[in-house]
């Protein structure tokens, strides 16, 4: 008894599409604000004395200060700022004697 000949039924799979990504639970601004944006948030934020510790430790992060730390706190934190700011305080002086020259009004008028 001959057999019909066979054909194979195929149907597509059903595909569902992804759901959305949950931006509502992302915080963009974390990601895409500037430092200074992020630092006056995180001081808007912490408003008590309690709030110190974390204060120095997260404006540490938002400043790439932590980084250089294996166990950072916030004294290491506060340490390491003070001394940048220091040094660059002492670089600004040098800066305006060797490079700013101002010269008086009188001077350029007597030259014509």
């Amino acid at each position: 008894c001959p057999l019909p000949p066979l054909n194979l039924a195929l149907f597509p799979p059903i595909l569902l599409e992804p759901d959305a990504p949950a931006l509502d639970l992302f915080d963009l601004d974390e990601h895409f604000a500037p430092e200074a944006v992020r630092l006056a948030q995180l001081t808007n934020k912490c408003s008590d004395i309690d709030d110190l510790d974390y204060y120095i430790t997260e404006a540490g992060e938002i400043l790439g200060v932590n980084g250089k730390f294996s166990e950072p706190s916030s004294q290491h934190i506060l340490s390491h700022i003070i001394k940048k700011l220091v040094s660059y305080k002492m670089m600004e002086p040098e800066y305006e004697k060797r490079n700013l020259t101002i010269k008086p009004p009188e001077a350029e008028n007597h030259g014509k």
